[in-house]
């Protein structure tokens, strides 16, 4: 609640003010009077006043005199002035001195409610500026002290597959890393998508709130249990929750991503969509998280919500029939079709038989050895050298001793040269068909929603896939794309700059001149008038 005062040597004006309105009814609870400048300062050191209503002609001091000891003493309060003349000198000292208004006497009751309301909204976008302030500064200085997190290699390396996921190398990359974990402990991953910013930010800006909204993450998931909360390699946030947290119900971890939701959307300006994975082991962890990934890229009709994952089906896997040893060719067709998920049923289900028959030795090398020709015949027919692959010799000369290493090195060993062979390619061709899409639609508007629908992808998702490829944000592109065809429409000098704002998609004119100055340094006018000179 907010506190006002009313400073005036004559009482009836004093009371008339105050009785003029019911000032509760706007959030003042207290009125605090005072009839020359002396008293009012002592009201002033005593209470927080919020907003104060002064006459300017008072017999021992003006309220000109009290407004600058105000500014100085306390500098949140808000100051209206009333007087009996309306010479410029008084409005022009009114303004010097910052106050909000300026007021003749008599005063309208009507008029004074509605500045005094104006002035408190004026106290709370203060107030609130000046919280931002703090807070923007707090995280800057966390943001300047923070160092690349050994846990967060760990977790990059081991997501990317550039870690083998068993054996002596899981453990020596945990110890090395610091993390407090078995290597048969497990983890579930929580997926942070940041969808949308509320507020134009640069790039520096924009680093900041993004790392704001990594510890406010491991503020609210990672409060009860061990955890960590990384970035991949491909810019994806991650949280990562230990096995103590497994106690938690599924709905309770809905909860708690429902409300990051609401800080980030309340403080951060961002939009955000929580991906819930579930406790798995380290050797699943990659798996699981590109399961999440997957739910993020289709994810077009849920923003700012909370999803748990859901494993997809397998696409008719449970047919496929598991021979006594491994078709290579059968399971290379598979990979050069990009159709993973039936090569690792086939993997799971060759796991399954060979563990029931309790295999000797022997016959698990002949499936190692069979799953790396499959995997070097796959990258023969596409042309991969083995130093394209992260960390490849390792993968090709680990030494597999029980059928649990042999299912998880079989995976990842085949999910990082398909990785390899199709990413880069699929990556290139949605941002080639984003960029055709918004060169055609260059006079229609559109929005990055739009272009993100066009490829059936989710906005975020198609965001970061376009800075990756292009170095550029995805919205820079549309808008440098817009600007651009204006500039072409403006040279052929037949139409209005009203009319070419409206015809590459700006209904809002002032709009259009901002973000048209922003990409050549003068507005539509001055450029027009510039091309005339030259001609």
């Amino acid at each position: 609640m907010a506190q006002m005062l009313v400073v005036d040597d004559e009482k009836f004006a004093v009371d008339g003010i105050c009785e003029c309105n019911d000032w509760s009814m706007l959030g003042i609870d207290v009125v605090h009077t005072a009839n020359h400048a002396d008293a009012a300062r002592v009201i002033l050191k005593e209470h927080r006043i919020d907003i104060l209503i002064c006459d300017i002609e008072m017999p021992d001091e003006d309220g000109l005199s009290l407004v600058r000891w105000v500014k100085e003493h306390s500098p949140h309060t808000e100051s209206l002035f009333l007087t009996c003349h309306s010479e410029f000198t008084y409005a022009k000292q009114a303004i010097n001195l910052g106050s909000f208004d300026y007021l003749l006497k008599p005063i309208d009751g009507e008029e004074l409610v509605h500045a005094v309301s104006l002035m408190l909204q004026a106290v709370k976008e203060k107030e609130e500026s000046i919280q931002h302030h703090a807070q923007y500064h707090r995280y800057v200085e966390l943001w300047r002290k923070q160092q690349p997190l050994l846990a967060e290699r760990f977790w990059q390396d081991l997501l990317s597959r550039r870690l083998l996921s068993f054996g002596d190398f899981l453990e020596r990359g945990l110890q090395d890393a610091q993390i407090e974990l078995a290597a048969d402990g497990r983890v579930m991953p929580v997926l942070i998508s940041i969808e949308e910013w509320q507020k134009t930010l640069d790039a520096r800006d924009q680093e900041i709130m993004e790392y704001a909204v990594k510890k406010a993450a491991d503020e609210m998931f990672l409060s009860e249990y061990a955890g960590e909360v990384i970035t991949d390699r491909s810019g994806v946030l991650f949280v990562m929750v230990y096995t103590a947290g497994a106690s938690r119900p599924a709905n309770g971890w809905v909860e708690i991503g429902r409300r990051f939701i609401e800080v980030c959307r309340d403080y951060f300006y961002c939009q955000v969509t929580c991906y819930i994975g579930k406790f798995v082991s380290l050797q699943e962890v990659s798996g699981l998280c590109e399961g999440l990934k997957n739910r993020e890229r289709h994810n077009v009709k849920e923003p700012q919500s909370v999803i748990l994952y859901v494993p997809q089906g397998t696409g008719g896997a449970e047919q496929l029939s598991v021979p006594d040893k491994i078709n290579v060719p059968e399971w290379s067709s598979y990979m050069l079709n990009r159709e993973r998920d039936k090569v690792i049923a086939l993997i799971h289900r060759s796991v399954d038989k060979l563990e029931a028959r309790k295999i000797h030795q022997n016959q698990l090398e002949t499936y190692y050895h069979d799953t790396l020709q499959v995997v070097y015949s796959f990258m023969h027919v596409k042309g991969i050298s083995p130093s394209q692959v992260p960390n490849f010799p390792l993968w090709a000369s680990a030494q597999i001793r029980s059928l649990f290493q042999y299912r998880h090195w079989a995976e990842n060993m085949i999910s990082t040269v398909m990785d390899v062979a199709f990413s880069a390619v699929e990556s290139d061709g949605v941002v080639q068909k984003s960029i055709q899409y918004m060169k055609e639609k260059v006079e229609e508007d559109i929005s990055r929603e739009d272009v993100a629908a066009h490829v059936h992808l989710n906005p975020a998702y198609l965001s970061r896939l376009f800075k990756k490829q292009t170095g550029q944000n995805l919205i820079d592109y549309l808008i440098e794309t817009k600007m651009t065809r204006a500039r072409q429409l403006l040279d052929s000098k037949g139409m209005t700059v009203s009319a070419i704002a409206q015809q590459v998609g700006y209904s809002n004119f002032s709009h259009f001149t901002k973000m048209f100055k922003k990409q050549y340094g003068v507005n539509p006018q001055e450029y027009r008038n510039v091309t005339k000179r030259l001609d």
